[in-house]
């Protein structure tokens, strides 16, 4: 009888190790700042024990942290590539960045690499953006705005109107859909040119008959590309 409670005991517990496995970081988390609080999804890999390099990902116009988390499940390759991804919410969008105002997402990319290099999460020298839509042009120009804190972007279906100055150049991949009405073919021609004329690695993707959305199927080949950059 005690063997058959013991077994028992050991199935209830493997069992909750399991459902905690898949339900950890689930929720959202909080960080304050400039006296707002903002909302994000943190996901680290759970075997590595020294810094890793971080992915922040930022949704579409009228899109949420919780839904980009949902359609890209880009998170579901922390343990593989030992990497951790953060999915921030916008207040509801993003701002454009510009110089000599302080933005408020910018601060929130600050505060959120702040406080995970503090605690050697991760490394600060591999900390990317990834983007969807208008989180995608957002990336772009907030990396140029903070091209010291940002390795390389990554922006997926969507790039600027214009290529936009930075400190440093740094490395971008633009993923676009052959079947995405919001980009034309004009820009997707010319944007990336006027940037690799300031110095910029771009690399361009044209998924065949993908619209205007996220592409799981590359989602190894975005992570593959941002791993490659270091700020070091």
């Amino acid at each position: 009888m005690r063997q058959r409670l013991l077994a028992l005991a050991l199935v209830v517990v493997a069992s909750i190790g399991i459902v905690a496995y898949f339900l950890r970081d689930a929720y959202p988390r909080s960080i304050l700042v400039d006296g707002q609080q903002r909302e994000y999804f943190f996901h680290q890999p759970q075997t590595v024990r020294q810094p890793v390099p971080l992915i922040l990902m930022f949704h579409g116009f009228s899109g949420t942290a919780a839904g980009l988390r949902e359609r890209s499940g880009l998170h579901e390759l922390v343990d593989e590539y030992k990497t951790a991804v953060a999915y921030l919410d916008g207040q509801p969008s993003w701002h454009r960045p510009s110089e000599g105002r302080v933005n408020p997402d910018v601060r929130f990319i600050e505060e959120v690499i702040g406080k995970y290099s503090a605690a050697e999460i991760i490394d600060r020298n591999r900390v990317y953006l990834a983007g969807m839509s208008m989180g995608g042009d957002f990336v772009i120009r907030a990396a140029s705005q903070r091209s010291d804190l940002i390795a390389a972007v990554v922006a997926q279906a969507m790039v600027t109107d214009q290529a936009v100055p930075a400190e440093r150049a740094f490395p971008m991949l633009i993923i676009v859909g052959t079947e995405d009405d919001r980009v034309s073919e004009e820009t997707l021609a010319r944007v990336p040119d006027a940037f690799r004329s300031q110095g910029h690695e771009v690399t361009v993707i044209c998924p065949e008959g993908v619209g205007h959305q996220w592409h799981p199927p590359l989602n190894r080949t975005l992570i593959e590309f941002l791993l490659q950059h270091s700020l070091d």
